[in-house]
Parts: C-alpha cells; structure tokens; sequence
C-alpha cells in the first residue's frame, strides 16, 4: 500500500497551481469563517476546476457549521469531499451525497472514540488537538497512541513536514497523510519548494 497525500489550507490561486503540478490526491480548502487560511469563494471554485483538470480530489473543511452553511458553499463550489472538523454528527451532512472526512482529535483515549465508528463508511482523520487553531497548528500528537490502530484506514495530521515524514512512515503505512502549517513560509501561504520536498519525499520512499 502507499500512503496517499493531501495537502491543506490553500487560499492563493498561485499555490493551487503549484500544488496541482505535484503528484497529491486531495487539496484542502478551508471555509470556516475568519480564519487565517480562509479561501474566498472566487479563488474556490477555480481551485475546484484546477483540481478536477488534475485528478485531484478537492476537500472543503468545516468546523461545526451548520448544514445550511455548508449547503450555501456547495451549492456554489462542486467540492468532491467535506471534512468536518468539530464535532459534527456525521449522519447529518450525508444528505450531500458528498464522501465525508471525519476529524478525530488525537488524544489518550483515541482507541475508545475508534471503538464507536465505523472505519469502513466515511473517511477518518486523526489529528492534533489545538483548542485555539482547531488544524493547521503545527502541534505534533504522540504517535505512540497509533500503535494499535489500523492506519490504512486513516488519514494523519498534525505537525508533518519534510524531514519528520519519513519518521512516521517507517513507523506506520497510513491511508493518507495531511499537511497545511508545514508546507508555509507564512501562515496561509505555502513555501513552494517545501510543498515539492514533501511531496518528493514521501514518493521517493514508496519507489524505494
């Protein structure tokens, strides 16, 4: 199995085209309100159809909206994916039709919150847990507490960059991994040759 790729946090059209020149699978755009990373719905729908001209899966993230918040963006934006990134019940936004990515902030007792869902119906992401940021923090989770869980069915964040992505990847196979603070040189504007590094490196090392 090789580890998919999705990079995160896109609000400028240039580091879209950037990023759909590399071999990723999903780009993520955030459209919860007044954040540093948030994307205009404009630059948006370009993203999308950037996104689809490059077979890439393009990933709206939101952060306990309502389902009529997010109807108003998708009614404008043709988004493959949403990720919800509170704590959303997820059967209330299946009406979309849309595959769902479900955020599961990393903690000590990530086994019991695992035990309660099915890992087979939506997508699952494990990330960092940043009261503040809520994503796109920086914050590295232990990965220890990964140990006895079934990574290829999960996406990884928190914290990932080119030189701890390796470190990880000898550890666990995960179904994808997920990157916004640590592919920028500023926050909301990503650093183009540390986008291609990641990228780079985690291809390398599957050819390997």
């Amino acid at each position: 199995m090789t580890t998919q790729i999705k990079l995160c946090g896109f609000k400028n059209i240039e580091d879209i085209i950037f990023a759909s020149s590399l071999d990723i699978d999903y780009l993520g755009m955030i459209f919860v309100q007044d954040m540093p990373r948030t994307i205009d719905i404009k630059t948006a729908i370009r993203a999308v159809s950037i996104c689809k001209d490059n077979d890439i899966k393009s990933v709206g993230v939101f952060l306990n909206q309502s389902v009529e918040d997010i109807s108003s963006v998708i009614n404008k934006v043709d988004l493959d994916i949403i990720q919800l990134h509170g704590n959303e019940n997820i059967d209330d936004y299946t009406i979309f039709n849309k595959d769902i990515i479900n955020t599961i902030h990393a903690s000590e007792n990530i086994q019991s919150q695992l035990s309660k869902i099915n890992l087979n119906k939506h997508m699952h992401l494990i990330d960092a847990t940043d009261n503040q940021m809520r994503g796109g923090s920086g914050i590295t989770f232990d990965w220890n507490i990964l140990k006895d869980l079934n990574c290829e069915k999960l996406f990884i964040a928190g914290g990932l960059k080119p030189d701890n992505i390796l470190d990880l990847l000898r550890r666990y196979t995960p179904r994808c991994v997920d990157v916004s603070s640590g592919i920028e040189r500023k926050v909301g504007y990503k650093d183009h040759k540390i986008m291609s590094d990641f990228v780079e490196t985690i291809r390398t090392y599957y050819e390997k």
